[in-house]
């Protein structure tokens, strides 16, 4: 497993030592902002398992530290928006760990971004731990644009930082880092909140096996990735703009030995797909959809022929986006490094600036 870390700086392995004296900061504090989706019913303890979710605050001292019950997940530590280290807990339970020491007496900004995806299994955050006296201050209101970005693995960015060509699956888990991915990008370019809705494996219909009830519209209501209860209040967060980015998954679950997919699965996507467009209008009114193909010839056509019959009945609100094929630029069982990231995200930004549904960039 060595060569999975030759892309990293530092990774720090959790260190439960804290100092003696500390303020212990709970889940359900007002100030403490919960990014993606999060099951908040236990509100001393906020449970997470789908990927690209994070954490922000703003405290005083000179440190800051968590308890979190994870020994599986990679995150990202940014204090004042400069990045700072790969953290990974050691423990199962709820554990106390030290995140950043002898900082500066003032005022910090702090995220904490899960890197990876993981199945089956939940873990949970119960609060901050900071220097005797010290507090979190009202966070910075939050950006007006949002988008949800809702797709499968390349959306996930699973195995970007790697370098090799295979890689057995928990490998992958400390060279994934979604922050590098396109969606992450994407968000940064136009200064939008976000949601990254996405399962590795899983497409419209289909998984990449073709088993279809392992597919993003059978999950999509949830709360948890693979729990079916309890279901997610689509009220609380509404975007703007959905990206869709599925359909690679549905074309190696559908083709045939010789690598064609059949007229009828091809309709049967066709028809998940456009069954999804519809939901997304019910549960987000207003919504902008832009519906991005990837390079395989077969999925083009397809998503573009979705596009252009909700058009033809005058449905205006959704769009066609395309992203290209980058030879040589993808590894760990094909999938796109950090710099091909960057390129799909340059391909769907000029989509999104063309139907200028997002005034707030850069």
């Amino acid at each position: 497993m060595k060569h999975a870390f030759l892309n990293f700086l530092v990774i720090i392995f959790g260190t439960s030592s804290m100092l003696i004296s500390s303020t212990f900061i709970p889940a359900h504090h007002p100030c403490i902002q919960y990014h993606g989706r999060w099951d908040r019913t236990d509100s001393l303890h906020a449970k997470h398992s789908w990927p690209g979710v994070f954490i922000t605050a703003e405290f005083t001292g000179t440190s800051i530290g968590v308890r979190l019950a994870d020994s599986i997940n990679y995150y990202n530590v940014y204090i004042d928006g400069m990045f700072v280290k790969i953290f990974h807990g050691t423990k199962a339970g709820d554990t106390d760990y030290v995140l950043a020491e002898h900082l500066a007496n003032t005022i910090h900004s702090f995220r904490l971004s899960k890197r990876n995806i993981v199945f089956d299994a939940v873990f949970s955050f119960s609060g901050f731990l900071l220097d005797d006296g010290a507090e979190l201050l009202q966070p910075a209101s939050s950006p007006s644009s949002r988008i949800e970005f809702i797709g499968d693995s390349f959306t996930a960015a699973e195995s970007n930082e790697a370098t090799v060509q295979q890689l057995a699956w928990e490998e992958r888990f400390p060279v994934t880092n979604i922050d590098k991915g396109f969606a992450s990008l994407i968000a940064e370019h136009f200064k939008a909140e976000y949601h990254t809705t996405c399962r590795s494996g899983s497409g419209m219909v289909c998984d990449w096996r073709g088993d279809t009830t392992v597919n993003i519209p059978n999950i999509f209501d949830r709360t948890l990735m693979e729990s079916p209860l309890p279901k997610w209040d689509y009220a609380q967060w509404i975007p703007q703009v959905a990206v869709i980015c599925l359909g690679l998954n549905d074309f190696s679950g559908l083709k045939n030995k010789e690598g064609n997919v059949s007229e009828e699965k091809s309709k049967f996507f066709r028809t998940g797909y456009q069954n999804f467009i519809r939901r997304l209008r019910e549960i987000y009114p207003g919504v902008k959809i832009l519906a991005v193909a990837a390079y395989p010839a077969w999925m083009r056509k397809n998503v573009q022929q979705v596009v252009d019959a909700e058009k033809k009945y005058g449905m205006n609100d959704i769009y066609y986006g395309t992203f290209d094929e980058f030879p040589g630029g993808y590894v760990a069982n094909g999938h796109p490094t950090v710099e091909t990231h960057r390129k799909i995200a340059d391909q769907i930004i000029r989509a999104i600036d063309q139907l200028e549904i997002l005034g707030d960039k850069k």
